[in-house]
């Protein structure tokens, strides 16, 4: 672009700043600019056909880059929306997720659940929220298949607990008093859900987990 071109533009563009300031070009810009370029191109040095169709295809791409922009904006909108309806199912339904948690609220006691690596004779503690044992369960002899168990919510003198959250540890030995390594997660129901900078919380009672902890919706 030559030096009268230049000046046009730049007066064109100090009148358009004192009315709105433009954040970025549109197919408009390019056109006037395309237009001043022509208007006062040398007589002695035109722009030939190459430059024009190579600017005109430039000016194209760039609208059709942001209208691309605009319409992948409103998918991603669109289908973040859907997810979050679709995650609001989950309230109210039962599920399995990771973790150790028994949560007691009202004598009603949520359940866990837990998977031998082999068959053994498992005895599961409860500790209450400052580590002290509750609780040793005898649950007996079980498969290598997953297992629930419930949790009458007492002591080990047969007393209610409060309500709160509480834990659980599952130990199993084989029939050589040999330990068998256990895999364990909590099942609670789903009470809430809520959205933080791009995570998505699951509220199970009082308890708050991300939705990639729940791997089974049991009901």
């Amino acid at each position: 672009m030559n030096i009268a071109a230049s000046s046009a533009v730049a007066t064109s563009n100090s009148q358009g700043t004192q009315a709105a300031v433009k954040k970025e070009l549109t197919q408009e810009d390019f056109l006037s600019l395309l237009l001043a370029q022509m208007q006062y191109q040398d007589p002695l040095n035109p722009m030939d056909n190459y430059q024009m169709s190579a600017q005109m295809a430039q000016m194209s791409t760039v609208e059709g880059i942001n209208k691309l922009t605009q319409s992948m904006d409103m998918m991603s909108a669109y289908q973040a929306s859907i997810a979050h309806l679709q995650v609001a199912g989950l309230i109210g339904k039962k599920v399995e997720a990771m973790g150790n948690l028994l949560l007691v609220n009202q004598g009603n006691v949520s359940e866990g659940s837990y998977q031998l690596s082999r068959p053994g004779k498992v005895t599961i503690e409860v500790y209450d929220g400052t580590g002290n044992l509750v609780k040793t369960i005898s649950d007996g002899l079980k498969e290598a298949t997953k297992q629930g168990f419930t949790w009458d919510g007492t002591n080990q003198v047969g007393e209610k607990v409060p309500d709160g959250t509480y834990t659980f540890k599952v130990n199993a030995v084989d029939v050589k008093g040999d330990s068998i390594s256990v895999s364990s997660s909590m099942v609670g129901v789903v009470s809430g859900i809520s959205f933080e900078n791009g995570i998505t919380y699951i509220n199970i009672g009082s308890e708050r987990i991300t939705l990639s902890d729940i791997f089974a919706i049991l009901s």
